[in-house]
């Protein structure tokens, strides 16, 4: 076994594969945030994933198992192992599940291997880091455009208040993401990322055009998605980018957009009042009521992951598979002791972010955080998913604020510098 260990350092610094895994890495996460976008099958999407970027940092793991001298993340990651392992072991519990216990609980190391897989490519290089996830929100962003010019220039689709949201590119599968709510609180989650960069304090004046210019082109997309929750964890968000990046035209472009949502409430004033009075929690009331009639005796532990949630609306037909609410679904699944958990792991981060604050990767991440905790409150039912959208949204900004180091431990990093561009 020692002879092996050798060998493997021996090989490792003649072949530099440390250095070819982190193109992996890079290459894997652009995959991830971008792939919706060009590529057709979630099927491919995913092997593509698991193969560029799961992989790698699966080796990376092993070799730092067998190594000595390995950097391994710091202690906040163990409020997030705890949640990742209780929400799979609440498998055990399920009853009726269509999905067998072992396919849902091994997405917990799947999402162990992302949050480690950001880990590496910080402290390996962050240079590649920020130019993945800049050609991943670029991707999108081209997406999102095309999807505009498509639905509303050639397909000639009404822009009346909710008549046509839009959700897909329309061509193919390209840019497909369901329904308009996923479509809303994704694109939403990246226009944040978006502004972050355009308000950089380092950034030139090119970078600033080129990222409000993504930043509008997204922020477009998620207003006619008609997702309010979108809309509201987007200003939420978007007001603390400006606080945290400090920037003079952060505060112009504040109260711009003010004076712009006041337009936008006095031309569309009557379908507010229509939402306001007639659709408030879009049906969410009763859902809501059949939960809390459900969950009667199963607060601590929950019903057990797969446990299918269902609630047949009057008409016999329709049915709701989720609570509408992340934070109720979580303890739908596995119960109060992991929203516990959950909470344990976001106050780390947030107590990370407040000592870090001046750290270029926090002012950039906690905005996006904060978005996804917003967006949770109505509308993504679950977290502990396979690769896909709802990754981009909550477990990237928290695997960057995760990996996001003090400059004095950044100092054995390969390339700890980040480019302004």
């Amino acid at each position: 076994m020692k002879g092996m260990m050798l060998w493997w350092n021996k090989g490792s610094e003649r072949l530099r594969w440390p250095r070819l895994l982190v193109w992996m890495l890079a290459i894997g996460l652009f995959i991830q945030i971008s792939g919706k976008v060009w590529i057709e099958s979630g099927s491919a999407r995913n092997a593509q994933v698991y193969i560029w970027l799961l992989l790698p940092a699966l080796i990376f793991l092993a070799h730092g198992l067998c190594v000595r001298g390995i950097k391994f993340p710091a202690w906040q990651y163990l409020p997030w192992v705890a949640f990742l392992f209780w929400v799979g072991l609440s498998t055990i519990w399920a009853e009726g599940a269509e999905t067998g216990a072992f396919s849902l609980a091994k997405r917990g190391l799947l999402i162990a291997l992302y949050l480690l897989a950001i880990y590496w490519l910080m402290l390996q290089n962050q240079v590649f880091l920020r130019r993945a996830l800049l050609a991943g929100i670029f991707m999108v962003a081209m997406g999102a455009l095309a999807s505009l010019i498509y639905q509303f220039g050639i397909l000639d689709r009404p822009l009346a208040y909710r008549a046509y949201r839009i959700d897909r590119l329309g061509i193919g599968n390209f840019a497909n993401y369901g329904w308009p709510v996923a479509a809303g609180i994704f694109h939403g989650a990246l226009a944040v990322w978006a502004l972050g960069l355009a308000l950089e304090q380092r950034a030139k004046l090119r970078q600033v055009l080129l990222w409000l210019g993504i930043f509008i082109i997204l922020t477009l997309y998620v207003l006619l998605t008609y997702t309010r929750g979108a809309w509201f964890a987007l200003v939420g968000a978007s007001i603390l980018v400006v606080v945290l990046q400090k920037s003079k035209l952060g505060w112009f472009l504040l109260l711009v957009g003010f004076v712009l949502v006041l337009l936008l409430v006095v031309s569309f004033s009557s379908e507010l009042l229509v939402e306001l009075e007639q659709r408030q929690l879009s049906g969410r009331g009763p859902i809501w009521e059949y939960y809390f009639d459900v969950m009667s005796g199963h607060w601590i532990f929950g019903q057990g992951l797969g446990t299918p949630f269902e609630f047949r609306w009057s008409n016999g037909v329709t049915v709701s598979p989720h609570a509408h609410s992340l934070y109720l679904q979580q303890v739908y699944d596995s119960g109060i002791v992991s929203l516990l958990l959950l909470g344990g792991g976001v106050f780390s981060v947030f107590r990370k972010a407040w000592i870090l604050r001046n750290n270029v990767w926090v002012r950039l991440a906690l905005p996006a955080l904060v978005f996804a905790l917003i967006a949770l409150l109505t509308d993504v039912e679950r977290i502990f998913t396979r690769p896909g959208d709802y990754w981009t949204l909550f477990w990237l900004p928290v695997g960057i604020l995760l990996a996001a180091q003090s400059r004095s431990e950044g100092e054995s990093g390969s390339s700890q510098q980040t480019p302004t561009y």
